[in-house]
């Protein structure tokens, strides 16, 4: 008897158990469909270069007489680095661009440069700039699926939409919209716009000779910059272990030189493709028949001298090719003195 009364006691459960079960769903449904949908929440694009600025601003805050500001345009905020001239009349200012894989106070070349210059007589301004735009992806050539369209409307027996058969019957490299500009047009604008700015906060502490000097990829943006402005300023250009960006649309280093007519002082060290990069700038240089661009290897390795070697010879460069004239005022009743010798 006992054994029978088991699936009896456990039918007579779940008979009452059902009916609070689904009215408890339904509540559940009815509170759901009353209840405003959940709003997700935007993901923000992670901008590690900015936040690597901010770090380096804080860092830099102590620093003695290293000015870290932020020089603003219509499209960026990008940390600039002011060390004045130990001197009380400066011979002019210098504008450091970083590599794009570097930044204003790289320890390697433009930390050992923009203090050691500034105690031989020059204003530096090292300037971040702007994260480059990648190259834009190619346009997709096939369909994602694996079996093409034109093959599933032949199977389906469908006749492809008039839209549909200009899609398919236009070429792969049209451009519907050649009046956009380029992304690497706007990125050159962005860094032009940059060095503007900077030549006028330059002005603005009465320094009207400038030198633009780039290391390696910021050597490309640099000539662009000097090729910008050389005929409503004074310039001087200096370009250190140059290198090409890596976008395919970036200004070429070697058609920029053969537009400037500016003294330009080109200093690599001297590894494998360094040289054969070299040797084309130089080949470009000498087609353009520019009389003042000077050219100077360095060892491949340099010394762990923090930096001294390379001052000394980015310094002695500058000195001795991209000095300034010297404006001499002269009374015009006093006779011009006789150069010895003559």
């Amino acid at each position: 008897m006992k054994p029978k009364m088991k699936p009896i006691v456990c039918a007579l459960s779940l008979s009452l158990l059902l009916p609070a079960t689904q009215a408890r769903a339904a509540a559940s449904a009815a509170q759901s469909s009353t209840e405003p949908p959940t709003v997700l929440r935007v993901r923000a694009e992670p901008a590690p270069q900015q936040q690597g600025m901010l770090d380096l601003a804080r860092a830099l805050a102590q620093a003695p007489e290293t000015e870290a500001n932020w020089l603003e345009t219509n499209s960026d905020r990008s940390l600039t680095l002011y060390q004045p001239a130990i001197q009380a009349e400066p011979t002019g200012a210098i504008i450091l661009l970083p590599d794009e894989h570097s930044h204003p106070d790289w320890p390697e070349d433009l930390h050992p440069l923009r203090l050691g210059l500034a105690r031989h007589g020059w204003d530096t301004l090292a300037i971040a700039l702007p994260r480059s735009q990648p190259d834009p992806l190619p346009p997709r050539t096939r369909p994602a699926a694996g079996t093409s369209a034109p093959d599933s409307a032949a199977a389906s027996g469908a006749q492809p939409s008039g839209e549909a058969s200009a899609a398919l019957s236009t070429p792969v490299d049209a451009t519907p919209q050649d009046t956009e500009i380029a992304p690497m047009e706007l990125y050159a604008e962005r860094v032009i716009r940059l060095c503007e700015a900077a030549i006028r906060h330059l002005q603005s502490r009465q320094r009207d000779y400038v030198i633009f000097l780039g290391t390696g990829t910021g050597a490309t943006w640099a000539a662009r910059c000097a090729r910008e402005f050389q005929q409503s300023h004074l310039l001087g250009l200096a370009l250190l272990n140059a290198r090409q960006p890596g976008a395919t649309a970036a200004p070429q280093l070697t058609q920029l030189l053969t537009e400037l007519k500016l003294p330009v002082v080109d200093i690599y060290q001297a590894s494998e493709g360094a040289t054969e990069q070299a040797r084309l700038r130089n080949n470009s240089a000498r087609r353009a028949v520019l009389q003042s661009y000077h050219q100077r290897p360095l060892p491949a390795q340099l010394p762990a001298d923090n930096g001294a070697l390379l001052l000394r010879e980015v310094r002695g460069r500058i000195q001795r090719y991209l000095m300034p004239m010297p404006i001499i005022r002269q009374d015009p009743d006093t006779p011009a003195e006789q150069p010895p010798g003559r």
